[in-house]
């Protein structure tokens, strides 16, 4: 049996009750914090709680990095509630880094009503010094559209941010804006959301709004189904979506694309131009990501716990996801065998019937037609799977050996090829010594639990639902990178 590096070594066991190892503190709150809608409900429970818990505990052990995730959170990977969580923690415990984290973070002027909410909820009132004096900074940036739009409907308003923070206006034109917030005297702005509460959601006033030109990114790609079903004009939209360049500006979470696809689908609404706008989006995603060389087993777990909706309002679910970015990753190897798994009640097959499946796809494989293919079991989680079907392949036939293995799964493990009281790392190890002693163990961590099930030289710990986490498979292979470090690098606008 190999030896590796015992830094991580100590065991724990997870939500079953099962071996795994402990993460420390800062790879816990990572991939709680990176895996989380929060507010909403998990298949073993909500980690919000874990995540104000570790962000208090490393606001005093090292606050620098509380803000630098903060920051990477929000503006690297999309996420908005949670960010407004941890700079609230950051204004209670860390206040010295209040005015970067409130700088960088609020990037709409609602990002205030819901940081203030948010505050009031969690600790109750006063409101911390630094947190008001940033604000009264902060939304001095804004213009007369910008509030306008985001003034807020919810029981604290943007007149409230004013008569809390008390600013004092930079010019006369400041001055002006500040009053007509507070008389609630704004102008209306020309958005989709107020044409069609004024005029309907019809196929002409689509037509004019996409016209416009004013429909953002992220708006058009979620009325998509509505665009389509109303009859409007969707060739310019499609062209907007599968633009290169605005799908890297927009943001959004890859799922938002699957989700589109999946909704038009099962309205029986898709065409094959709208397939080929969201395959084109997909592909921009991770157009200018290096390629991943050698063989790749990607193992995507599809048990039970995975079959979680990621919020109350969404039917995408995270076994969706991580066969979303199993097939991304899939599209960067320069040879992918895609595995999905669940329990040990089934045998592995190649014929995509019921059970464990692995398919060989190349990079030209289209992202939606591999994420298609894909299967929710619901059974239990045996992670080692994917180990025992790479030993049984490369026992049986002289090929090259696999160079990794990249999961996508909770880490929430409940049964074992090796007996119930070892972790996965055994397979690894036994895979190592016959096959490959440079065989690599990524985890890309879809739930953010607190337990893994691998541990020491070799395993990269990643966290995420955003195509973000790729390229750390080559950085940490070169030994350039992990996340952690990463963020701990993480420039902060001063």
């Amino acid at each position: 049996m190999a030896k590796f590096n015992q830094k991580n070594t100590n065991k724990t066991v997870n939500h079953d009750n099962f071996p795994a190892y402990r993460m420390d503190l800062k790879e816990r709150l990572v991939t709680a914090v990176l895996t989380t809608m929060f507010g909403e409900p998990k298949f073993y429970g909500s980690t919000d709680t874990d995540v104000v818990r570790l962000a208090t505990r490393c606001a005093a052990a090292d606050p620098a990095f509380l803000c630098r995730l903060t920051c990477y959170a929000r503006n690297d990977n999309n996420l908005r509630s949670v960010s407004h969580v941890l700079c609230c923690v950051i204004a209670r415990e860390a206040h010295e880094y209040t005015r970067l984290t409130v700088r960088n973070i609020v990037i709409r002027p609602d990002d205030m009503t819901e940081i203030l909410s948010c505050y009031k909820q969690m600790y109750g009132k006063p409101f911390p010094n630094a947190l008001k004096r940033e604000m009264a900074q902060v939304i001095q940036s804004f213009d007369e559209y910008q509030l306008a739009k985001y003034k807020g409907n919810g029981a604290l308003k943007l007149r409230d941010v004013l008569r809390i923070t008390h600013p004092v206006p930079k010019d006369a034109q400041t001055e002006a804006l500040f009053r007509k917030v507070l008389d609630d005297t704004l102008q209306t702005p020309y958005t989709w959301e107020t044409e069609l509460s004024a005029k309907g959601n019809t196929k002409a006033v689509w037509n004019e709004l996409i016209a416009s030109g004013k429909v953002g990114y992220m708006a058009l790609l979620r009325n998509l189904r509505n665009i389509v079903k109303c009859g409007a004009n969707v060739q310019p939209v499609l062209n907007i979506l599968a633009d290169p360049e605005r799908v890297k500006k927009s943001r959004q979470l890859p799922f938002r694309f699957y989700s589109a696809y999946l909704t038009l689908t099962n309205e029986k609404l898709m065409t094959d131009n709208i397939h080929r706008a969201l395959e084109k989006a997909l592909e921009a995603s991770v157009g200018n990501m290096e390629q991943i060389p050698g063989r790749t087993l990607i193992a995507v777990d599809v048990s039970g716990s995975m079959g979680s909706r990621i919020s109350a309002k969404s039917d995408v679910r995270c076994c969706d996801i991580a066969s979303l970015l199993g097939a991304m990753a899939s599209r960067l190897c320069e040879d992918a065998a895609v595995c999905y798994f669940d329990c040990a009640a089934y045998s592995w097959s190649s014929n995509g019937g019921k059970g464990y499946t692995v398919k060989h796809y190349g990079k030209y494989d289209s992202i939606l037609e591999i994420c298609k293919n894909s299967r929710f079991y619901g059974g239990g989680t045996q992670m080692d799977l994917p180990m025992v079907f790479a030993l049984q392949e490369d026992g049986s036939r002289s090929i090259k050996p696999f160079d990794r293995v990249i999961y996508f799964s909770d880490n929430e493990c409940n049964s074992s090829h090796n007996g119930m009281n070892k972790t996965v790392q055994g397979m690894v190890d036994e895979y190592r010594a016959k096959y490959n002693p440079n065989f690599w163990v990524h985890g890309v961590d879809m739930q953010g639990y607190g337990t893994q099930q691998f541990c020491g030289k070799g395993y990269n710990l990643i966290a995420g639902w955003s195509e973000s986490v790729l390229p750390f498979i080559n950085l940490a292979e070169k030994g350039i990178g992990s996340l952690v470090d990463t963020i701990e690098k993480y420039p902060v606008n001063s």
